[in-house]
């Protein structure tokens, strides 16, 4: 196997794994079913998304004289693997707010783990493709990530009834598989970047616009992800009937739109942030008005904001990938990653807090600022 497929095989599979431990689904579903605290749902999407951007600055800062990024890769997939291991036990051996805390823990150290993963996987993939042809090669493992969960929900949902006492276990497995086999597929590839001898410098930071115009507006976009509970919480259910069914939708979303927006990307990261961005606030504003009652509408509303929310992703990964070279790319996602975490747990908090005192939902509040999202990558310059 060649370079290029053992990337695209590795990166599907662990796009596999993201979707089976999915905070927006499985890990929702499983605190709920666990019995946890209510506010302990909240804190899934801040913690797994900002979990892992929040190290990313002093990951980057380490590698500025550490050329070899597949070490550290390699570290943080072994991280996450044993991470899954830990949510678990954390479920079998306990209940309500023990169980709880032990996946919020678990998922703290797994976010940490993708968080090496994240930006060492840039040089890895900046390796393995030239500019013009990165975007395909997210699309390529987003399609056939989703191809494979679709497969996987299909018969959860057919045969829900049988195996609804271990439904969540056996995703949860299936997760930790993925992420094993992401390690061992992606194992011999190698990766030197060319660092700075300067050591003095070690601590210091320069950027140009570009960075700050970059967070500026990623971190409106935030709302693509953190909007997502809702598309589960405003539908009352079973969430073990759930749970394929919402599964399954991201999955499709992967499938139908992945390769889609890689090509977008190729020829405008600004231009599928744009597309993807009008795309969630229309499945926003088809919850607000539509009020999801039945499963139907409230699947079909959350595969549209999970192709949107792909979208989002593949546009970022992309542009962060071209705008930059060499170890400037590195820090441009590192210390945009960090900067992103801080928002996310701002604007958690700040939703958190709205949601006991405001009269309506705060999902007005997220699709005004995907308005202003989309109206902000008018500020951003051309990647290629």
């Amino acid at each position: 196997m060649n370079q290029k497929n053992r990337l695209v095989s590795g990166l599907s599979l662990n796009k596999l794994a993201d979707l089976l431990i999915s905070a927006k689904t499985t890990l929702t579903a499983l605190l709920v079913s666990v019995g946890a605290p209510v506010w302990m749902i909240g804190w899934l999407v801040p913690i797994r998304e900002s979990g892992a951007l929040l190290p990313q600055v002093l990951i980057s800062i380490y590698l500025r004289n550490h050329p070899e990024r597949h070490k550290v890769w390699r570290l943080g997939m072994i991280v996450q693997a044993s991470s899954v291991l830990g949510i678990i036990f954390s479920v079998t051996l306990f209940s309500g707010f023990l169980a709880g805390t032990g996946v919020l823990l678990s998922l703290v150290i797994l976010s940490m783990g993708r968080s090496a993963c994240s930006l060492t996987v840039k040089d890895i993939e900046a390796d393995a493709a030239k500019k013009g042809q990165r975007g395909n090669l997210i699309g390529i493992a987003s399609t056939v990530s989703g191809l494979v969960t679709l497969c996987i929900a299909i018969p959860l949902v057919i045969f829900e009834n049988m195996l609804s006492s271990n439904l969540l276990l056996m995703v949860l497995c299936a997760s930790l598989l993925s992420f094993v086999l992401t390690l061992v597929c992606v194992w011999p590839l190698k990766t030197r970047v060319e660092t700075s001898d300067k050591s003095d410098d070690t601590f210091s930071v320069h950027f140009d616009s570009t960075v700050y115009k970059f967070i500026f507006v990623r971190g409106l976009f935030v709302h693509s992800a953190l909007v997502a509970p809702y598309f589960m919480i405003e539908r009352d259910g079973d969430v073990q009937e759930l749970l394929p069914i919402y599964i399954g939708a991201e999955a499709l979303a992967a499938l139908l739109s992945s390769i889609i927006w890689g090509k977008i990307a190729d020829k405008s990261a600004k231009l599928t942030l744009q597309i993807s961005g009008v795309l969630a606030l229309i499945a926003c504003v088809g919850l607000l008005a539509l009020e999801a009652t039945s499963i139907f509408i409230s699947a079909l509303l959350f595969f549209v904001l999970s192709v949107a929310h792909a979208g989002v992703r593949t546009g970022r990964k992309t542009y962060s990938l071209d705008v930059k070279d060499g170890h400037e790319r590195t820090e441009l996602v590192g210390f945009s990653n960090t900067a992103i975490g801080i928002i996310l747990l701002g604007f958690g908090g700040l939703y958190a807090a709205l949601s006991s005192v405001l009269t309506f939902t705060v999902v007005y509040l997220m699709a005004l600022m995907l308005v202003f999202a989309i109206l902000a990558t008018a500020i951003l310059p051309n990647e290629k």
